[in-house]
């Protein structure tokens, strides 16, 4: 059985925040979205013909994985490691273009919304098809959480420390 990761609380140190930031939403983002890139590629493949099909599912997930891996880096490269380092202060220049990221992320969420008209399944859809929406939704759910703790719990505290 997996134990879930519980969030440290918005008052806990900084560094349980990163720590629970990384071990809860940048491994598993990592983690999950190729598995998701790979069951979009065998629905849209095996369901080519079918108009309620999430057509450009898979190109839309590409983006995502390209673009947050290069946003996770960074976080964790500038923004983690100066407070690693003692250096909070170093953490606020990155932060803005990380939060315009976070923009351009749920613009991604969106589109992904519209290709899935809405994570809705046709009552025919296949075993494949309900686990690929079942794993968006949580996709969605956990990079909502992620975006949320950062923008309003971590980014202000680093901001603040500056």
């Amino acid at each position: 059985m997996v134990r879930p990761i519980e969030f440290p609380g918005k008052d806990a140190p900084t560094p349980a925040l990163i720590a629970h930031i990384l071990e809860r939403y940048h491994a598993t983002h990592r983690r999950e979205l190729p598995e998701l890139i790979a069951l979009g590629r065998k629905v849209e493949t095996v369901h080519a013909d079918d108009p309620n099909a999430p057509h450009g599912l898979t190109h839309a997930l590409e983006a995502l994985i390209v673009n947050l891996e290069v946003h996770m880096r960074e976080e964790e490269e500038n923004v983690f490691a100066a407070v690693d380092f003692g250096r909070p202060e170093k953490a606020d220049g990155p932060i803005a273009a990380l939060r315009h990221d976070h923009s351009g992320q749920e613009a991604t969420l969106n589109k992904i919304a519209a290709i899935t008209h809405g994570f809705r399944l046709p009552s025919y859809a296949c075993g494949s098809w309900t686990r690929l929406y079942a794993g968006l939704g949580k996709l969605v759910e956990d990079m909502d959480e992620h975006m949320f703790l950062e923008d309003t719990v971590l980014f202000p505290r680093l901001e603040d420390a500056a």
